[in-house]
């Protein structure tokens, strides 16, 4: 996949790995962003054979770990999704069952009450699965580094083809952290791009990541490492 900001030739996203734009240039910074949210059109993507590409087709935007990625609002619905998915049909029988029993026991006792009382027939699975709570935990989202490995562990374990989207991700990980998440990616298969803000050419820092420096002059320093 290419990436094309104007006037700047392509550039290209190497897949199962960690992409960082890493731009010194605010105006420039802040259009990148848009165009991956789809707000403008001067940011393009096209496939290796250079042919365009929707944004949606081919990036999932995620944006800044603690201000914008809440993962139970993401995923949490397509999440339960897949767990009835990979039930056997025994196991999603038993479960059914089990729950009839319990809105029979229900039943009788509204019985007991000398009121016009109608129970609800027995729930779907999805409503079953939603009332045990399953869910990502409050205590995960204060931490950027679970974050970040848990967002990319459930972009995959869904079977999302997009490539993740995000900001500033370097802001939070130390190098030792940093070199965890590309091996995460790399282990998983999955393509991320990583848009930073930065006045200096950082390529030491990225050195195991795709990298590309754009300075606050608009100099692309592809030619120049």
């Amino acid at each position: 996949m290419n990436i094309t900001y104007y006037p700047f030739p392509p550039f290209k996203i190497d897949a199962g790995k960690v992409n960082v734009l890493d731009l010194g240039n605010s105006n420039m910074y802040a259009e990148v962003c848009q165009g991956f949210r789809d707000r403008i059109d001067s940011v393009r993507i096209s496939n290796d054979d250079l042919e365009l590409q929707t944004m949606s087709s081919q990036c999932n935007w995620y944006g800044d770990l603690m201000l914008s990625v809440d993962l139970n609002r993401l995923f949490l619905k397509k999440v339960q999704t897949q767990i009835i998915k990979l039930m056997a049909d025994d196991r999603q029988v038993a479960v059914l069952d089990e729950n009839r029993k319990v809105v029979s026991q229900v039943m009788e006792a509204s019985f007991l009450l000398d009121l016009p009382l109608d129970v609800d027939e027995s729930p779907s699975l999805e409503q079953i699965l939603k009332f045990t709570g399953v869910h990502f935990p409050t205590e995960l989202m204060n931490d950027p580094r679970a974050i970040l490995e848990a967002l990319v562990q459930t972009h995959v374990e869904l079977g999302l083809k997009q490539k993740l989207v995000l900001t500033n991700v370097s802001h939070y990980l130390n190098q030792k952290q940093w070199a965890s998440f590309e091996q995460l990616v790399h282990d998983l298969g999955a393509t991320v791009i990583v848009i930073e803000y930065s006045e200096i050419n950082r390529m030491e820092k990225f050195k195991n990541s795709c990298y590309y420096y754009v300075d606050e002059d608009l100099v692309d320093w592809r030619d120049m490492n």
